[in-house]
């Protein structure tokens, strides 16, 4: 998954929008700000930094001389061909559309009868308007998620079944909606023409139409006279490869600003990041005086949000082992009320900080440990990974951000604990670990699943465990079966769709998918036979040509009816506070009750992280109420070494119902 959380970092979710705002930026300057884009472009004067090296201390950081750009989602379109509908498309209406459609279509190779595809009178093809997200930090070949929607003068009744031919993405130079430029009839911009910026990336694959996409799953759905639904607005997940990367960059500055203060500073902080970046990753770039490109490295590729915020507390100045401010850090670090900050600055110390951060996995207190493992680990350490699960179990408010921590390293000994997570009671958790797994290696034996009919991924984990079934509605077409496998009981017939049916009979020995195909202006049924287990069932769907919508339509009926031997669980993401959040709650709530309380009224959907600023919370607060005594510390052992060994302990049972997340059950 695109960070993923998803992106996840993090990626609930990252919402898309339909083709509308072109945004104008390109290149380096795409989501620079105001002030921010000022600075790109006065002259600056002498460096004063330079002028009075005596200012700096190891306190200086590179965030109190830099400001963080590029950090703004880019949207991309384009006009593209849904191919292979079942007589539901249309024409390509004239107008502006369908030359940019031809115009596209001419570029590509063996492209041929160009008209005839384009008013195919089986109406097999629509014309149809893509657009996506470009993420900022994106590299080149992430994947994106793409929507697909119909102009408003097309005739295409559904986008059910259709795939998308190869489409290219841009963004514009154009300030205004592209779609209200046809609908008023202006098929040029200011300057005269609709001009293309960049191109970002490209698109293509089937199209999921039905009403379990968001959107559609809980509103009003259009039918025809026959009183079918009219599926025009579509989703690939995943369907979008980006073409290029796009960098953040650090803007010096002003009064800041020389080629040596810039070689400096991206100096610093590819000596941080040496150790958790790749080889030949240069994570800091000086391209002149003021101007530093930005390369995520591994560690942090599912939580860039988490990576700008160290990379800004690294001191523009070594902070040596015996230093004040390293030791006033470490004492922090051992205070659940300035833990969390603590953490993140000694993160930003690289290395060195290893052996104060293990001190701090001992301490008696939950904020104190979880600070202490979320660090080590995006340093590359596996000492904190028991820790880190074992506070996902037992603390709700921790539990998103302590899977994106286990998710940094692909290492067996965090991969080990994730795993063991999915086994879990809590579907919330074990639907969270399992997401986690992806993130850290989509190759891992346990997440890796099925591709069935090209359309959707069955998964099956963690068996000898509690069944559960887990279905999503954004980001990607899946099944996930948890435990033991669920089975169908029957007796029962169900309709799925307008084609299939899945019977099960009363012995409950064996289920029978149909499928009804026209055959030469006849109706022909096709029929497979499988055990009566759900995955059994989907796979034999996707064998006669059924898709996600298929999958999830007989998950639901089939939960509605009762006819399920697992519970249903729909988007069961971990929610999720940020930093901010987080360090409120350390000052007045030691033993995260009220954080836990809070973050279960959240529900089960991630909200955004606040990313409007890149700088910590302060570590005193004059209006918060007073802290709530906590008992007096036991020293602690100042040379741990690698802790080693399982923590284990019984968490309280938690009944893994029907999670209506999203949509009716």
């Amino acid at each position: 998954m695109n960070r993923a959380w998803i992106a996840a970092a993090g990626l609930n979710r990252r919402k898309f929008l339909a083709l509308s705002a072109a945004v104008g930026l390109a290149g380096l300057g795409s989501g620079c700000k105001g002030p921010e884009a000022e600075k790109l472009k006065e002259a600056q004067g002498r460096s004063q930094i330079g002028e009075d090296p005596a200012d700096l201390d190891a306190a200086t950081t590179i965030g109190s001389k830099t400001t963080i750009g590029n950090t703004e989602s880019i949207v991309v379109s384009g006009v593209g061909l849904v191919y292979g509908l079942p007589g539901t498309g249309s024409s390509a209406p004239p107008g502006g559309w369908r030359m940019m459609l031809e115009e596209s279509l001419k570029r590509m190779p063996n492209m041929s009868n160009i008209k005839q595809m384009l008013d195919d009178p089986g109406k097999t093809t629509s014309l149809v308007l893509v657009s996506a997200l470009v993420l900022p930090g994106a590299r080149k070949g992430d994947l994106i998620d793409v929507q697909i929607s119909l102009p408003d003068e097309s005739k295409t009744t559904s986008l059910k079944g259709g795939k998308l031919l190869l489409c290219e993405l841009h963004n514009t130079d154009t300030t205004g909606n592209l779609k209200s430029l046809v609908q008023e009839g202006k098929t040029a911009a200011p300057s005269g023409e609709l001009r293309k910026g960049d191109r970002w990336a490209i698109a293509e694959g089937p199209v999921l139409a039905g009403q379990f996409i968001p959107g559609n799953g809980k509103g009003t759905v259009e039918t025809d006279a026959d009183g079918q639904p009219l599926f025009k607005v579509g989703k690939i997940w995943g369907g979008g490869k980006v073409t290029k990367a796009r960098q953040y960059f650090i803007l010096i500055n002003s009064g800041s600003q020389s080629p040596q203060m810039a070689a400096s500073l991206a100096e610093r902080l590819n000596s941080t990041f040496h150790a958790t970046s790749e080889p030949n990753l240069k994570v800091a770039d000086a391209k002149d005086r003021q101007l530093i490109l930005l390369n995520v490295p591994m560690a942090y590729r599912n939580n860039h949000y988490r990576f700008l915020l160290v990379a800004r507390q690294v001191p523009v100045l070594p902070a040596n082992n015996d230093s004040l401010y390293r030791k006033k850090l470490e004492e922090e670090l051992l205070e659940p009320s300035t833990a969390l900050v603590a953490a993140v600055k000694l993160e930003a110390l690289g290395s060195s900080s290893m052996r104060a951060l293990r001190v701090g996995l001992e301490s008696p207190s939950p904020w104190v440990r979880f600070a202490a493992g979320e660090a080590l680990t995006y340093l590359g350490q596996t000492d904190g990974a028991v820790e880190l699960a074992k506070l996902a179990e037992d603390h709700p408010a921790l539990r998103a951000p302590a899977l994106k921590a286990l998710a940094s390293m692909d290492d067996a000994a965090c991969t080990d604990r994730l795993v063991e997570l999915t086994a879990n009671n809590d579907p919330t958790l074990r639907y969270g670990a399992f997401l986690a797994l992806r993130m850290a290696d989509e190759n891992n034996a346990v997440a890796r699943g099925m591709l069935v009919n090209n359309s959707f991924w069955l998964h099956q984990l963690a068996p000898s465990s509690s069944s559960m079934i887990h279905l999503t509605t954004d980001h990607r077409c899946e099944v996930v079966l948890f435990g033991d496998a669920p089975k169908l009981r029957g007796p029962f017939t169900l309709p799925v769709g307008t084609e299939f049916t899945v019977s099960v009979s009363a012995s409950g020995n064996e289920a029978t998918v149909t499928r009804i195909v026209k055959v030469k202006h006849d109706l022909e049924d096709k029929k497979l036979t499988c055990k009566p287990t759900l995955a059994d069932v989907l796979v034999k769907i996707g064998q006669l040509g059924g898709t996600y919508s298929e999958a999830v339509e007989l998950i639901r009926r089939a939960d509605r009816g009762q006819v399920l031997s697992a519970a249903v669980v729909i988007d069961a993401v971990p929610a999720e506070l940020n930093i901010r959040q987080l360090a409120s709650f350390a000052r007045n709530d030691p033993t995260l009750t009220r954080a836990n309380v809070e973050i279960a009224r959240a529900g089960v959907v991630r909200p955004d992280l606040d990313v409007s600023g890149f700088d910590l919370p302060a570590t005193t607060s004059d209006t918060a109420p007073a802290v709530v005594a906590t008992p007096p510390r036991p020293p602690l052992n100042r040379e741990p070494g690698r802790i080693f060994g399982s923590k284990r302990h019984e968490a309280p049972a938690i009944d893994p119902g029907v999670v209506p997340a999203t949509g009716d059950q």
